[in-house]
């Protein structure tokens, strides 16, 4: 196995630009990172950091002043390695971010219980329309005087979605439904001129989708999917979208219609 440290720039660089597709979905996250650490060079990363290679497989950990970052394929070499080098005591308060099999075989094989679960996501992509479901309808895009109604609506989500733990500010999420309108990336489904769902779109990917309570179990979280999952794959021959992986009504709907499951990400933090 090979350890490429942060101080070996050349060989580090390297690595990153030709075995890191930043394009690529399953590396969304660890795209940002990237660019924030290394390009703009507004997150500051320790000597710890460091990549893994053996053959054709990687690793790579980033340490930076509050989060962890462990993304690669989950090898019993990378795994060792990496418990021997993360002193978890140490990072209390930190959060860690990265490949859910590869995380979660470090932590538990270390036997560490002091986290608490953010989110674990599973990412899907969908390659045919074949289990779309479609109509006539198409969804609407909403008006600048819907932005109130969505924007108590995408509060609420965050609420439901982050149990209360990562609630927005009404200022930022009005921003953003503005912006969202604006630039013609949230449609919505309407009943009697109340606003039930919305589904907001970040080519290439779907962003989030809310349907209200009251309205659910009506399969309208489907349609409002289906018809948005169109537009961007009408554009790409393909389209993305993340959930929560222990979402099974999401993670239903999703299948139902046609994604198929390509990753699983997950974001911890320890207590």
């Amino acid at each position: 196995m090979k350890i490429i440290t942060i101080n070996e720039k050349d060989d580090f660089f390297h690595f990153l630009n030709y075995n890191i597709d930043v394009n690529d979905y399953k590396y969304k996250y660890l795209s940002n990172v990237l660019h924030y650490a290394f390009v703009i060079g507004q997150l500051p990363v320790t000597e710890n950091t460091r990549i893994l290679r053996l053959d054709t497989y990687w690793a790579i950990y980033i340490e930076t002043d509050g989060k962890l970052f462990i993304y690669g394929d989950t090898l019993k070499e990378f795994t060792l390695e990496l418990q021997s080098i993360i002193n978890f005591e140490s990072f209390q308060g930190f959060e860690i971010m990265g490949d859910y099999n590869l995380v979660y075989s470090i932590i538990r094989g270390k036997n560490v219980t002091n986290f608490t679960v953010i989110k674990d996501r599973i990412f899907y992509q969908l390659n045919n329309k074949g289990l779309l479901i479609l109509n006539s309808e198409t969804p609407l895009l909403p008006k600048l005087e819907d932005h109130a109604e969505l924007t108590e609506m995408m509060l609420a989500y965050y609420v439901e979605e982050y149990e209360g733990k990562r609630n927005k500010e009404k200022t930022f999420i009005n921003a953003m439904i503005i912006e969202h309108i604006k630039e013609n990336s949230i449609y919505i489904l309407k009943e009697s001129q109340t606003i039930v769902a919305f589904c907001t779109i970040s080519d290439p990917d779907i962003g989030i989708i809310f349907v209200r309570p009251d309205f659910r179990n009506r399969n309208l979280g489907k349609l409002l999917l289906s018809q948005c999952s169109k537009i961007l794959f009408d554009k790409n021959q393909k389209s993305l979208l993340m959930t929560d992986l222990n979402n099974y009504s999401s993670n239903k709907m999703c299948l139902d219609i046609g994604y198929e499951e390509i990753y699983k990400h997950t974001n911890l933090e320890l207590i």
